[in-house]
């Protein structure tokens, strides 16, 4: 039998996760041609058929089946050793992977990651904005922000602020409505897919109030609130800055997260990422009244 190539192994995961060339070619940056090449050679590797073609996708064979656990099992170790051999540098410069959600990414890390490169101009930040925190675990990013409850154990956390959401809405919208107590005829933007049955309306400050519209994105959420089509709740740190949207006056803190950075175990001894980190841990700390809404 032929040695086997890593990268086959990485389109044959891929594959069977995602059942699909196109999402496999996707997640790893190849072309639909690589992709089928990679699981050509590893088929004829091991003289046996992978996957069949069929309208739901590529369907795993009983032999796919069989090595799933042994591929998953070399990624890790793959994975492993390229965390081993990253946390063995002993200089200020080469990459560190980012990984963060949308909003906190683009309102928040960003200029502090600008602040981060000036004064280490040797390191290098690659960020992806993201909501999974498997990349972390499959070696995909070196450091996570996250604002959740339960980080994963198996992850070295560091804590930041707790990020508060509170109920906005653009000051006209707010004349043309009446609020007493916890009563309104005000409406909450909906939050579409991400919540379906609006539990979060009756945690809020109006808990009877009525849900119009669907829109899952926060920044869409925020543009639509500053057009008048009703009340968000969104966090401190962005809303408060959007010209346009007020806090609903009478209204208090809607919901707190815990704000972490998180690294994989494996990285602990790795002198750029703990840099990032602590630089970055350092500067989100001194914005903790902007995060916790106590400067609106």
């Amino acid at each position: 039998m032929a040695m086997l190539d890593w990268n086959d192994i990485r389109v044959f995961l891929a594959l069977f996760r995602g059942r699909s060339v196109r999402s496999a070619a996707a997640e790893l940056g190849m072309s639909h041609s690589t992709v089928s090449r990679h699981l050509t050679e590893l088929e004829t590797s091991l003289g046996a058929v992978l996957f069949t073609r069929s309208r739901d996708g590529m369907l795993a064979t009983a032999m796919a089946e069989q090595i799933f656990a042994k591929a998953e099992k070399v990624e890790g170790e793959v994975h492993g050793f390229q965390r081993e051999a990253a946390s063995l540098d002993t200089v200020l410069s080469g990459q560190v992977r980012v990984t963060s959600p949308p909003l906190m990414s683009q309102y928040m890390i960003m200029p502090l990651i600008a602040a981060f490169s000036q004064k280490y101009p040797g390191i290098e930040i690659l960020l992806h904005s993201s909501f999974e925190i498997d990349d972390l675990m499959k070696g995909a990013s070196d450091v996570a922000f996250r604002s959740q409850f339960s980080p994963n154990d198996n992850l070295v956390g560091r804590r930041l602020p707790d990020f508060v959401d509170r109920a906005y809405a653009a000051p006209d919208y707010i004349s043309e409505h009446w609020f007493e107590g916890d009563q309104t005829n005000a409406t909450w933007i909906g939050r579409g897919v991400h919540d379906l049955s609006n539990n979060w309306v009756k945690q809020g400050p109006f808990p009877n109030a009525g849900v119009r519209h669907q829109i899952p994105d926060m920044l869409d959420q925020a543009q639509a609130a500053v057009s008048g089509l009703g009340m968000v709740s969104l966090p401190c740190f962005f809303a408060d800055a959007l010209d346009g949207l007020v806090r609903i006056p009478g209204t208090g803190p809607v919901s707190s997260r815990p704000g972490w950075v998180l690294t994989h175990p494996d990285l602990r001894s790795s002198v750029r990422v703990k840099t990032f980190v602590r630089f970055l841990v350092a500067e989100i700390t001194k914005r903790e009244k902007q995060i916790n809404g106590e400067l609106g």
